[in-house]
């Protein structure tokens, strides 16, 4: 089998080298790519349960929290009471993690168009349409066990 005809190792090599890239873009900044899943979630002035972020970033509840404590040690987190359930905390982002929005969202914006760079607009667009329905197969076939 070669490596370069599997869906799953071509999509982990682009992830991994998205990372990397994301990772030299956002570090001087103070963010870590752990924390972009929770910016991209929480941006625009949303809050979310920490069970929300986790089903959002599709990530296990302990890896949720543990980036949460990390963002929250940071600074980069605000919490408060659920106003319909009291054992519930929202989460949203802390005014110095808005301030670094903009070069978050820059980074991302580099980094896609390095990697789809050499695609017309439709390729894009099918690639990405494509992306969304294999996420999506996994996903139903995870949530059946």
């Amino acid at each position: 089998m070669k490596s370069e005809d599997s869906a799953g190792y071509m999509t982990n090599l682009a992830a991994r080298l998205f990372a990397q890239a994301m990772e030299r873009a956002i570090r001087p900044h103070g963010v870590a790519v752990a924390y972009v899943p929770v910016f991209f979630a929480l941006s625009g002035g949303r809050e979310m349960t920490q069970a929300e972020l986790a089903r959002h970033a599709a990530l296990e509840q302990p890896t949720m929290a543990a980036t949460l404590s990390r963002m929250e040690r940071d600074g980069m987190l605000v919490r408060r009471p659920h106003p319909e359930d009291g054992r519930k905390m929202l989460i949203g982002l802390a005014p110095e993690a808005r301030e670094k929005l903009e070069a978050v969202a820059g980074a991302v914006a580099s980094i896609n168009g390095v990697a789809l760079g050499g695609l017309t607009a439709d390729e894009r667009r099918i690639y990405l349409d494509l992306l969304g329905k294999i996420a999506g197969n996994l996903g139903v076939s995870l949530e059946r066990g």
